[in-house]
């Protein structure tokens, strides 16, 4: 949507986007005029090809578990000081509550599809939803307390040096054990944790997904 942290700059993108469908045919594919301004880095990361943990790194999940809690519980404060100052947040798709979120995702890791906890949402689906509030409310932490506008770097601090990125990684290495094709599928195409394989899919997997 553009450059974290600048409203102005992601109103033109939207606004850009509308006028997409005032054209008189279709459908329309064009790139933004402008290239979207950074410090330093990229707007975007993938993981390194070389970080895929395997399901004998899991190790004692009460362990894991309480070390994404203290983590998460240790950003709580710059978290509220990110709604205050920007009036919304984007955790909460999955409906539960973040003290929930770290939970739920750590009871995937025995290779068994627990109970959802909520009522007309099955347990996968509803996973993904989680992954996603999870990510968020790290991102929108830290690039509010620390004004960073590189989500390489953003990526790099997420997967690559605090507890939850750990925690989702071991899910990801539970999922291509996985007998459940909707686990699997999650896995291919990237949408549990930010792959790009140029040299063949994801070990364990039927592509290599984006």
């Amino acid at each position: 949507m553009g450059k974290p942290n600048d409203p102005e700059f992601q109103k033109k993108v939207i606004r850009a986007a509308f006028e997409l469908l005032e054209a008189s045919g279709g459908p329309v594919i064009e790139d933004f005029p402008e290239i979207i301004p950074v410090k330093e880095g990229r707007m975007g990361y993938a993981l390194p090809p070389e970080l895929v943990l395997n399901v004998s790194d899991i190790g004692d999940v009460d362990v894991i578990l309480s070390e994404v809690r203290n983590e998460m519980e240790a950003l709580r404060p710059d978290y509220a000081a990110a709604i205050a100052a920007r009036g919304r947040t984007t955790v909460g798709a999955s409906g539960l509550a973040i003290e929930e979120l770290a939970p739920f995702v750590a009871s995937f890791l025995d290779g068994e599809i627990p109970k959802s906890p909520r009522k007309g949402m099955p347990a996968i689906p509803l996973l993904k939803l989680v992954v996603e509030d999870l990510e968020a409310y790290y991102t929108e932490t830290r690039t509010h307390r620390d004004s960073i506008d590189d989500l390489e770097l953003m990526g790099e601090w997420f997967w690559e040096k605090t507890k939850a990125g750990r925690l989702l990684l071991l899910l990801e290495a539970v999922s291509l054990t996985s007998k459940d094709k909707v686990m699997l599928q999650i896995v291919e195409m990237s949408l549990m944790t930010p792959r790009f394989w140029s040299e063949g899919p994801l070990p364990g997997t039927s592509a290599a997904g984006w």
